[in-house]
């Protein structure tokens, strides 16, 4: 017995320390050990990246946009614009929590956010839509306005005729002690500088997206809904943010005051003007501007276009396929995007959000071209020394 082991240590080895036979060690080398997947890694990876590259750097063009529309005093259509970026920059900061409520598919902030989300959601999406609404009749206006003094101006056959009237009844005489001299003072009020004012649509706006969202602020609260039955124990109730009303009859009235407001009226009043828009476009380039128009109006008819174009395409698909199926059912307690997978459902709702990067970012491209005649900086120029003294 002792010829079958060279050493002491084989012997050991071999009778006292092997405890599983070989065929056990062939098992063990042959079970893989399951890998623990990662919780939300799309989702994580959208979240971070949505972060890193949407917020943050739609936040910093937005206000190189504000900074230069503040700095060219500008009027008209870029007071319109200058609006839509103010309420970009809140539509992103709102946005982080709305990412959030997708990625944990329950509301985890305190309720007092849950309030401040729901309003400002409301209210800047009530304000982007009729803002730009307000854009496309401010350009169709200007449009119309160039256009009617444009014909005003070839209609004037006989202009030394004019001339002379305006010279016989502005003219006047200057009486000095040695001498009476008739001298003429001509006023030609066709030339007067005109625009049209929008201080008042821009307040109508604001009024509009306030009352919107008023209800938001004051009634919406956390809903906490049990698990389903068959889940785990450890697995928490789920909790939604949204608007509590106490009767069906509320809730009805509701439902019918988003759907009008905030999908029907701004769709068709979209549509509407930004076919019109776009027409009026194509025939402005038929005819040059009139001096006495105050605002380039070739541009801020691209400016609606672009505007209009780019809310149908990133939030019409937010209207219909999350707003609209949050309020058809009779329950509040519902999701973002309910008929959707929830990762296509975040992936829908970081398109919608990416508007508000790429809408300063066009802008501003636009405002640096030749061809529109824009004077505007987004930097701020150091001034040149004086008199060589720095």
């Amino acid at each position: 017995m002792y010829d079958d082991y060279t050493s002491i240590e084989d012997y050991f080895s071999n009778e006292v320390y092997s405890t599983h036979p070989s065929y056990y060690e062939d098992h063990l080398e042959n079970v893989s050990i399951p890998a623990v997947p990662l919780q939300y890694s799309t989702e994580s990876v959208l979240w971070y990246a949505y972060n890193a590259v949407i917020v943050a750097v739609g936040i910093v063009l937005n206000l190189v946009l504000i900074k230069g529309i503040v700095g060219a005093k500008s009027g008209g259509a870029l007071l319109f614009v200058l609006q839509i970026a103010v309420i970009d920059v809140l539509s992103l900061r709102t946005s982080i929590w709305e990412l959030h409520y997708h990625l944990d598919r329950t509301w985890t902030y305190p309720t007092e956010y849950c309030t401040l989300y729901s309003g400002l959601e409301s209210f800047c999406s009530v304000a982007t839509v009729y803002f730009i609404i307000g854009l496309n009749f401010h350009s169709i206006s200007s449009y119309n306005l160039a256009v009617k003094l444009a014909k005003n101006a070839l209609t004037t056959s006989d202009t030394e005729m004019a001339a002379e009237s305006l010279t016989d009844e502005n003219s006047y005489e200057v009486a000095t002690d040695t001498i009476s001299q008739k001298r003429s003072l001509t006023i030609d009020y066709r030339y007067k500088r005109r625009h049209i004012s929008v201080l008042f649509p821009i307040l109508l706006v604001w009024f509009m997206a306030l009352s919107e969202s008023v209800p938001l602020f004051l009634f919406a609260d956390i809903v906490t809904v049990p698990k389903p039955e068959g889940h785990t124990e450890q697995q928490a109730n789920m909790q939604y943010c949204t608007v509590l009303v106490n009767t069906l009859a509320n809730h009805s009235f509701v439902r019918f005051m988003i759907i009008g407001i905030r999908i029907i009226l701004p769709t068709v009043a979209l549509l509407i003007t930004l076919i019109q828009t776009v027409v009026k476009f194509y025939r402005g380039k038929h005819f040059t501007q009139p001096d006495e128009i105050d605002e380039n109006v070739a541009f801020a008819l691209k400016l609606s276009i672009f505007l209009s174009l780019s809310y149908a395409i990133f939030t019409f698909q937010r209207l219909y396929g999350s707003l609209l199926q949050e309020i058809l059912p009779e329950s509040n307690a519902t999701s973002k995007y309910p008929l959707f997978d929830p990762i296509v459902g975040l992936s829908l709702a970081n398109f919608h959000y990416s508007a508000s990067m790429i809408r300063p970012l066009v802008v501003i491209v636009m405002c640096k071209q030749k061809c529109n005649h824009v004077d505007m900086s987004f930097i701020c120029k150091t001034r040149p020394p004086e008199n060589g003294v720095r």
